[in-house]
Parts: C-alpha cells; sequence; structure tokens
C-alpha cells in the first residue's frame, strides 16, 4: 500500500495523517500528469483543511547520481554527501555511484598501478564504482540511466552526449570564485597572487571546455592567510565546498521533480563580481627561482603555494681525480620564507644591501642560509645539490651565489 503524508499548516492538524487505500488506489496514477502534480504539492484539502503536500509522496523513485572525481578535494565532497545521506535517511532519496579514471602506472619502472584516493573511498563507503576514461566507458554509463553528473577534481572533460542523456544535467564543484581562476590549480594560482579571499563554485557543466558552465551557487567567501600553504587553504575550501554541495542537493531533493524544475530551484547568477583569470597546472619550471626578477614576498608565495623544494641554479665545487672541478649545478631549496631584519631567532647575518641578487650567506649552523633577492630577503632553512643525499654546505659553492639561469 503506498501512502501519502501529510502536514497540516493548523495545530489541529499539525501531526502526520496518512490517507485511505482508497485515495492511494485512485489518485496515485493522476500524480504522475506533471499539471497536476505540480497543483497538488501546493495545494490540498483533507477534511476542509489546507495541507502541504509531502515531496516524497511524489517520488517514485530516488534521483540517480554518478559522482566523478578523483583527490581530496572531491573525497571531502563525497564523504559530506555520504554522511548526510546517513543522517537524514528517507528525506535524502538518493542513489550515488562513483566514477573515477582508470588506475595509471607509477613507480621504479612503470610497475605499479596506482588508482586515485576517491576508488578507495567509495570502497569504503560500498557505493558501485565505475571506471570512466575511454568512449565506450561512458556508453556503458549512459546505459545505466543517471539523474545527475557531479564532477569535482575529475581532471577530465566530461562528453555533452553524456551529460545530455542525463535528466538534470551535470555540475561541477570549483574551488574558486569563477570565471577567476579557471583551470585546473585554482588553489595555487589564489595564493601566488596574494589574493585576500578565495571561495567555492557551482556551476554547470559544459559540453565542450572547462569552467564555462552556468554559475548556479557560491559559497562564502575564505580568507587567505598571509602564512598559508596550498595544504591548509585546501582543507578550508573542502569544508566549504562540502556544506555548498550539501545544500545544493537539499535544494535538489526538495524542489526539482522534472526537468524543468531545475531553473526554477537553481538560477544562474548573472552578476559577475571576479574577472577571468587561467589557473593553468603547476609546471616544474614555475618553481624556479629567477633571483633578478623576482621579490620576497614573490619567492615566499611560489614556496607556499607550488611546494616545495624551489630551485635554482649554482657554481658547485666537485673533486675527480684528485682536482677541483667547477660545474653549473641545480640546487633545490627547502623552508623557503621571507626574512626579516631583527629576527631574534635567526639575526641577520651582515647581509649587505648593495650585494647582487642572489647573494648567499650562510648562517651560523652552515645549513640554513639568507639570500638576496630583487627587493628584499630570504631565508633558506637547507639545500641539496640534485642528485646528492648531503645538504649544501658554505664550502660546496665556488661562488657564494645562486644563479637564475645557466648563463
Amino acid at each position: 500500500m503506498k501512502c501519502f503524508s501529510l502536514l497540516s499548516t493548523r495545530s489541529a492538524l499539525s501531526a502526520p495523517l496518512t490517507l485511505v487505500d482508497y485515495y492511494s488506489a485512485h489518485t496515485l496514477p493522476l500524480l504522475s500528469q506533471p499539471p497536476l502534480r505540480r497543483f497538488l504539492t501546493r495545494h490540498i484539502y483533507v477534511y476542509g483543511r489546507q495541507c502541504l503536500f509531502s515531496t516524497r509522496a511524489i517520488r517514485e523513485k530516488p534521483i540517480r547520481v554518478i559522482f566523478f572525481g578523483s583527490d581530496q578535494f572531491s573525497m571531502a565532497c563525497l564523504d559530506e554527501l555520504v554522511t548526510y545521506k546517513r543522517h537524514a535517511q528517507d528525506a535524502f532519496d538518493v542513489d550515488l555511484h562513483v566514477a573515477v579514471r582508470k588506475p595509471k602506472r607509477a613507480g621504479r619502472n612503470l610497475k605499479q598501478l596506482r588508482e586515485v584516493p576517491l576508488a578507495a573511498l567509495a570502497r569504503d563507503y560500498s557505493l558501485p564504482l565505475h571506471a570512466a576514461e575511454e568512449t565506450e566507458d561512458f556508453k556503458n554509463l549512459q546505459a545505466l540511466g543517471f539523474d545527475l553528473a557531479v564532477a569535482v577534481s575529475y581532471g577530465k572533460l566530461i562528453p555533452s552526449s553524456f551529460i545530455q542523456s542525463t535528466t538534470f544535467g551535470g555540475i561541477n564543484v570549483h574551488p574558486s570564485f569563477l570565471p577567476r581562476h579557471s583551470g585546473p590549480a585554482p588553489i595555487q594560482w589564489a595564493i601566488y597572487h596574494n589574493d585576500p579571499t578565495t571561495g567555492v563554485t557551482i556551476q554547470t557543466l559544459h559540453p565542450h571546455s572547462f569552467d564555462k558552465g552556468r554559475i548556479l551557487r557560491n559559497s562564502d567567501p575564505v580568507r587567505i592567510y598571509d602564512t598559508d600553504s596550498y595544504e591548509t587553504l585546501l582543507s578550508r575550501l573542502c569544508v566549504a565546498a562540502s556544506n555548498l554541495l550539501r545544500d545544493f542537493f537539499k535544494t535538489l531533493v526538495e524542489k526539482v521533480h522534472e526537468p524543468e524544475d531545475f531553473w526554477t530551484a537553481f538560477k544562474p547568477v548573472l552578476e559577475r563580481k571576479y574577472t577571468y583569470s587561467h589557473a593553468p597546472k603547476i609546471d616544474p619550471d614555475m618553481r624556479r627561482v629567477r633571483w633578478h626578477a623576482d621579490t620576497a614576498d614573490r619567492v615566499d608565495a611560489a614556496f607556499r603555494a607550488f611546494g616545495g623544494p624551489l630551485w635554482t641554479f649554482a657554481r658547485v665545487a666537485s673533486q675527480r681525480k684528485g682536482r677541483v672541478e667547477d660545474k653549473l649545478r641545480r640546487v633545490l631549496l627547502y623552508g623557503v620564507s621571507i626574512h626579516e631584519l631583527g629576527d631574534p631567532g635567526h639575526p641577520d647575518p651582515d647581509l649587505e644591501e648593495d650585494v647582487p641578487p642572489g647573494f648567499v650567506k650562510f648562517e651560523s649552523n652552515d645549513e640554513s642560509m639568507i639570500v638576496q633577492t630583487l627587493r628584499g630577503k630570504v631565508r633558506v632553512e637547507s639545500a641539496k645539490i640534485e642528485g646528492r643525499q648531503k645538504k649544501l654546505k658554505a664550502t660546496d659553492l665556488v661562488y657564494p651565489i645562486f644563479m637564475s639561469d645557466k648563463d
């Protein structure tokens, strides 16, 4: 027997009511007609009193969702959806599936198959897990008949044919206020450009381009601190994204029953508060320090945003057959930060103001050093010559200077 729960707008009918079998048997076929269904969701009279019709009475099957993801950011979003589903139970009528890209070979001689972290989380939650890499994979997913596609840090453009096959289309959760920092590395570039705040955007999936969809929701601003690294800012954006996506799904379940209801519940944000900027994938060359062009603030921001180590060039002394040779080698820099004059923990080692950019002065421990930039100084906790295990010492350098280029 299918029954319909009613909630009265008057205190006399504050307790849930249940209609009898006759009403269920004779009215259920009529509810499949969209005009009558929309009317009944707004007004229905029982014993002469106006009541609100429960949305659970209308939905005959759960919303089937396919969640595309890969990394920690997508794991946080999926974890929030599963947690909320378990807490809300029947009120959150969503059938979650997970799709990931196929494992890739990694490690020495490419002997290991490494899968994305989201796959393990899906197994822990006993969610249906699918591979989505090739065209045939998406055809198989299309045959399952999903209502909504959700892409969070998936790293691959989802085919337009699959998006069109879903009932409500697709959405993407992006860790920036679009269109600013469109691209695969928005968190890193927000730190590098010293943005005061950032946030999370939910947009529709564009069939042909990344980050070109309609903006549906924005989170509250997330402050970026001067000491933030990629990891610390990511952790706060994970919280903002999880809350934003959970609220999106609550609205979806409560208000969207037909495809045309989607744009009523989620009106696109027409006002663009941010200008477009591109956040490209982090290239190893972006970690190189160009002492004649970079300021101390810029070097510090690069280390916090792109992760260590940064690198540069130096003339290194090496012994060969009893002779000392001068070789240009790449040097890796660890623990880079702005050097503040008068810091009692790390006093200035008499570094003159008129020294050229790249000039190195080792501290008393002969491991950490102060380096002159175009404007200001940075402190480097330790450095290594690429290919060597030992830390760089003052005696390893032929000249006490780091070089921006090989010349």
